[in-house]
């Protein structure tokens, strides 16, 4: 395992599903986790009592991504209890599905805010801190890179991660600073268990290894980026989908 000893780190969405078990897995290897959320308490703190039941540190920070104001607030206020920040993780997300003729202006906007200008806010403010010092490292979580049904927005979003990924790698490297864009297939988290067995079992048909990823398979991964060990890393998205972008790649799907 790579390990994270006394890095500071902050996970944006970090009170459930993926965040969540991100958040736990960076303070298995030894990090400092600042867990953010936007509206559910209940959860952070709950997330917050997991990781530091297993041995871990942290806090919990109330933010909305989409407002600068709430987020310059968090991280000013994380830079006073620990002085540095070392790895930031973009993970806050969220999903207004629609036919595109279906799709309200709302819909379209409610998610590229959070999941476009929510990486544009936190990233400049972790920049900040971290230029400083002149390391960290910043992990954008996006989603596969194909694109489904009924989310326009959704993709839109995640296909400006990639770009926005690329562009502050290229300009932020000579700072120290590493940049990278993971994107994730199907994941086991609680907003699968909204879909039927008949859609799951569809989807394992165009899964190589035909089954969902596990939330803690994709926490190894941001784990490892975030470490020393992938020193060299740095500009590129990642898919961690079990194989299903290389197939539908293959058939024009």
């Amino acid at each position: 395992m790579a390990a994270l000893d006394d890095r500071i780190a902050l996970v944006t969405g970090g009170s459930r599903g993926l965040g969540r078990a991100v958040a736990l897995e960076l303070a298995r290897r030894g990090a400092w986790v600042a867990i953010n959320y936007r509206s559910r308490e209940h959860e952070a703190r709950a997330a917050l009592e997991q990781l530091q039941a297993e041995g871990g540190q942290g806090a919990v920070y109330q933010a909305d991504v989409t407002d600068l104001k709430q987020v310059r607030r968090m991280f000013e206020a994380v830079f006073e209890q620990r002085r540095r920040l070392d790895i930031l993780v973009n993970n806050a997300g969220v999903i207004r599905d629609a036919y595109f003729l279906l799709m309200s202006a709302s819909d379209w906007r409610d998610v590229l805010e959070v999941d476009l200008n929510g990486v544009f806010h936190c990233s400049k403010e972790a920049v900040r801190i971290m230029a400083g010092r002149r390391c960290g490292v910043i992990v954008n979580i996006g989603s596969g890179l194909i694109a489904q049904l009924g989310q326009v927005n959704h993709s839109a979003a995640k296909a400006g991660m990639v770009g926005f990924s690329r562009a502050l790698a290229r300009e932020v490297g000579p700072k120290g600073i590493r940049v990278m864009h993971v994107a994730p297939g199907f994941f086991k988290t609680e907003m699968s268990e909204t879909l039927s067995r008949d859609s799951i079992e569809a989807s394992y048909l165009l899964t190589p290894l035909e089954r969902w990823g596990l939330p803690e398979e994709l926490a190894a991964l941001v784990a490892f980026l975030a470490s020393d060990d992938a020193r060299c890393f740095s500009g590129q998205s990642i898919a961690i989908d079990g194989g299903r972008g290389a197939v539908e790649a293959e058939f024009g799907l």
